[in-house]
């Protein structure tokens, strides 16, 4: 949300900062996801799951085409404001929908 306020804010060093955000907390967040990949499948079955990777990697740019076909037709404001509650949406309901794990 960093990013979307600095766009209604018209803020430079905002909208900077919630872009570095966000950049910067997706790496992690992916290689963490191939550690427990890693830690937890079966050695033999370890390319097939991690390839699932590469599909869930490409969806995190979707959302830049999909800016820019929103801002052809409205306003480039409204369009990230609609794209940033898309986003958050489905993670809030991908993060709901998981069922419960424990670590051992």
């Amino acid at each position: 949300m960093v990013f979307e306020t600095g766009l209604w804010a018209r803020s430079l060093p905002t909208f900077a900062a919630g872009t570095l955000l966000a950049g910067t907390g997706i790496g992690p967040v992916f290689h963490g996801g191939v550690g427990v990949a890693q830690r937890l499948a079966d050695p033999r079955r370890r390319a097939d799951l991690l390839s699932a990777y590469s599909p869930a990697y490409t969806g995190t740019i979707v959302p830049t085409p999909a800016l820019g076909l929103l801002d052809q037709t409205i306003n480039q404001d409204f369009a990230t404001l609609i794209l940033a509650v898309a986003v958050m949406a489905t993670t809030l309901a991908s993060a709901l929908s998981r069922p419960a794990t424990t670590m051992a």
